[in-house]
């Protein structure tokens, strides 16, 4: 059974009699037509003749009205409907309202959808559109049901626009929709045709200010593209050139720093862009990224230990970045730190063992060596409290708990107490060792 014919499962389709053929308000009851009757819960039949109520008549229209707008019959119910019950819209309205209130909000989605077919107007469209961007909010990881709902309420506000033509307030509230979506652009271009037809007030007046606000963002990430643009293709002075009226206007944007910064590296001023790239982190952006590039300009600055520190906290932020990890490779090797150069190797190439420039320096630091690298030596974390209970375990039968260390290197035997006081933590240093950058404390797990 579909959907549809579930919902109507349980109507009941009959011919009135010609005796009950009469006027109403000035509709006219039509006997030749078949009419819907909701039944009662739990009864799958009824005496026609003596247990129909024009309430159950009516509640049977109003079902069709909701689901099946395109029923052969459907304008003769919408009329029949309103001749009976002259309020109806009104009170189906308010008693959607309570009930999304009360999160009944599959019965609430059934009422404004018979209103929005009953009487179709801007609120009624907004109404339900709402309702339905209430039950995407719902799915709070985004998912499935987010999207499906999210879409029906854009489908609402567009089908809106289509029936009633450039209605303000749809156009305003399609453009929020959009805006909320992310979709700057689109969501501009309902604002202004809203502007073209708001009188003044103090709504307008907003919209206003939001679409000013919009037209500056857009403009700036122009400017930020023409930068961008004009780097990749070598034009360095340039970029600065379109960065400089850019910031003094939007200070506290850290891509343009970004920018700023990038560029005057390339320039190889790099105490220019070290302001500029701990502008960045001033403003509050962190990313491997910057202190990527905030390294090399402490390299090309003679500050070495500088430039691992800022690597260091590049690969607590990015921990599988190659680059990131080869760079700290090199300047480890270069300076002879062969047990810290070794770590990141090792870290890189369970990464990618084919890359070229990890191939280089296993190269390199076998020469320096003259250790020879074998299969990548694969990090695990362990359960301290896992290995307190199997060295108690091992106590008792008098067996020496060791672990065993790399496979290419003479066998160690190591202490419990000295494997938990250097156990590794999630930036890939030993807990306690000097140089790790991680931002938890370095306590007994």
């Amino acid at each position: 059974m579909t959907e549809q014919n579930q919902k109507f499962k349980d109507l009941l389709f009959i011919h009135l009699p010609s005796s009950m053929e009469r006027d109403i308000n000035g509709f006219h009851v039509d006997s030749s037509i078949e009419i819907p009757v909701q039944l009662p819960d739990g009864k799958k039949e009824i005496d026609a003749t003596t247990e129909i109520s024009i309430e159950m008549i009516i509640a049977g229209m109003l079902k069709i009205i909701a689901y099946n707008p395109e029923h052969p019959h459907f304008a003769y119910y919408r009329d029949f409907v309103l001749a009976s019950q002259s309020d109806a819209v009104n009170e189906l309205n308010l008693a959607a309202i309570a009930k999304e209130k009360n999160n009944d909000l599959d019965f609430a989605e059934e009422l404004f959808l018979t209103v929005n077919h009953l009487y179709p107007q801007s609120a009624t469209f907004i109404n339900l559109a709402t309702l339905y961007s209430k039950r995407a909010a719902l799915d709070e990881k985004k998912g499935t049901q987010y999207d499906f709902y999210q879409q029906k309420a854009l489908n609402t506000l567009n089908e809106g626009l289509e029936k009633l033509g450039d209605d303000e307030n749809l156009l305003n509230e399609l453009g929020f929709f959009h805006m909320y979506q992310g979709n700057i652009e689109i969501a501009k271009n309902y604002l202004d045709r809203y502007l073209d037809l708001a009188q003044d007030s103090d709504k307008k007046t907003h919209v206003q200010r939001i679409v000013s606000d919009i037209d500056n963002k857009l403009n700036n990430d122009k400017a930020l593209m023409q930068a961008y643009d004009e780097i990749q293709m070598n034009n360095e002075e340039k970029a600065l050139t379109l960065l400089e009226p850019y910031l003094t206007e939007n200070p506290k944007v850290w891509n343009g720093w970004f920018l700023k910064g990038w560029a005057f590296r390339r320039l190889e001023q790099f105490s220019q862009a070290e302001e500029a790239f701990l502008k960045c982190l001033a403003l509050g952006e962190s990313s491997s990224d910057i202190y990527n590039e905030l390294a090399i300009c402490s390299l090309e600055s003679g500050k070495t230990e500088l430039a691992k520190n800022y690597l260091n906290t590049a690969v607590d932020l990015d921990a599988e970045n190659l680059t990131l990890l080869s760079n700290l490779a090199y300047l480890h090797l270069k300076d002879e730190e062969f047990d810290e150069a070794r770590e990141f190797l090792e870290l890189a190439r369970n990464i990618d063992g084919n890359d070229p420039v990890i191939i280089k320096l296993m190269e390199d630091y076998q020469n320096a060596t003259g250790e020879a690298l074998a299969s990548p030596i694969v990090q695990e974390f362990v359960d301290t409290a896992m290995l307190k209970e199997q060295e108690l375990q091992r106590a008792r039968k008098e067996k020496p708990f060791h672990i065993q260390g790399k496979e290419d290197t003479d066998d160690l035997e190591v202490s419990f107490e000295a494997q938990e006081e250097g156990h590794a933590c999630s930036c890939g240093h030993q807990h306690g060792e000097e140089g790790c950058s991680c931002n938890h404390d370095h306590e007994e797990e």
